[in-house]
């Protein structure tokens, strides 16, 4: 094991790589995660449906090991109440059956399955098995700034992990390797996530749409309303396309599925702008973009009926579960 004070390489891990090594984390087995808050590690692992249980510690006031211990069963005991009947037959290894005899006696009552009296370790020993009988995962958020606050969370987690329970000790940030983090920083890993393309990490005005266009800006206000369509379009932007020339501005872009909407006045049905709207969807055709082109009277006529549209489209290049969705003529969402 590293001294204290020697710096060590840690994996680093992308949260969905994290989730999937903490679905293989033994009961018993605990891990130090760097780089995200206990709710941050809870989204991931609920992102990645890993299979199994896991309780978020409440540790915001961590006094004592001990306090934070009996926080702790108090919680798995409501689990275990909001679990009943449907708990594993038989017990956890090396407790016996009294335990759970009393146990189900309580929670058939409608009270949490909780003895002052009975050793704790007995207590999370059976708890755990009944909440989750592939073991408990509890992620717990780590000080990693002020000792004091830290040790009280690092022991009742150790504690935990000795009575069977899967951990995990969340570090927002990187503490120092001193007493109390050095006894779980071995074997720590840290939390990198993959760099998005700068169109994705960029934020655009909240309208975009031509100013002089009364039918884009009405188009783009109804999008940003529609719970589905919200966000996936931008107005007014360039898209590139191959060529060394002009390249072309468009009214509305959806990046993610490379769509694009134009919405044509009047002007766009003569020539040239016929023609060289022709040539302009044969450009941003070949660079992958879908063109769907709406006229300036269908948006007044029926606004709702154009948006319909666009829905359809996206589906189209974004394919979605039918049972998740409704059609794209139902306006009822």
């Amino acid at each position: 094991m590293p001294r204290s004070g020697e710096s060590t390489a840690r994996p680093c891990l992308t949260p969905t790589d994290l989730a999937g090594r903490v679905a293989g984390l033994a009961g018993g087995e605990r891990l130090a995660v760097i780089g995200l808050t206990r709710d941050g590690i809870g989204e991931a692992l609920a992102a990645a449906e890993i299979g199994r249980g896991a309780l978020l510690v409440a540790a915001e006031d961590p006094r004592s090991s001990t306090a934070l211990v009996d926080r702790l069963l108090d919680d798995l005991a409501e689990l275990a109440l909001a679990r009943w009947p449907d708990w594993p037959e038989g017990s956890a290894p090396a407790v016996s059956g009294p335990w759970l005899k009393a146990a189900a006696t309580l929670a058939a009552s409608g009270r949490p399955p909780r003895f002052r009296r009975v050793a704790r370790a007995l207590e999370c020993a059976q708890l755990l098995r009944v909440v989750e009988p592939d073991s408990v995962i509890l992620v717990a958020e780590v000080d990693p700034v002020s000792p004091a606050r830290a040790a009280p969370v690092i022991e009742a987690l150790e504690w935990c992990a000795g009575h069977g329970a899967s951990c995990i000790l969340a570090l927002p940030a990187a503490p120092p390797d001193l007493p109390p983090y050095d006894r779980i920083l071995y074997g720590a890993c840290t939390i990198g996530r993959a760099s998005r393309p700068a169109a994705e990490r960029f934020i655009s005005a909240r309208s975009r749409a031509h100013p002089a266009s009364e039918a884009e800006r009405r188009v783009e206000a109804a999008l940003a309303a529609d719970p589905e369509l919200a966000g996936l379009f931008t107005g007014n932007e360039i898209v590139r396309v191959a060529g060394h020339g002009q390249q072309p501005r468009v009214d509305l872009v959806c990046r993610a599925h490379r769509i694009v909407v134009e919405i044509d006045g009047p002007e766009h049905q003569a020539s040239p702008k016929f023609a060289q709207d022709r040539h302009r969807d044969y450009e941003l055709l070949v660079a992958g973009y879908l063109v769907l082109r709406l006229t300036n009277d269908q948006v007044t006529a029926d606004l709702q009926r154009a948006i319909e549209k666009i829905r359809a489209v996206v589906r189209l290049r974004r394919p979605l579960s039918s049972a998740s969705l409704p059609s794209a003529g139902d306006t009822t969402r």
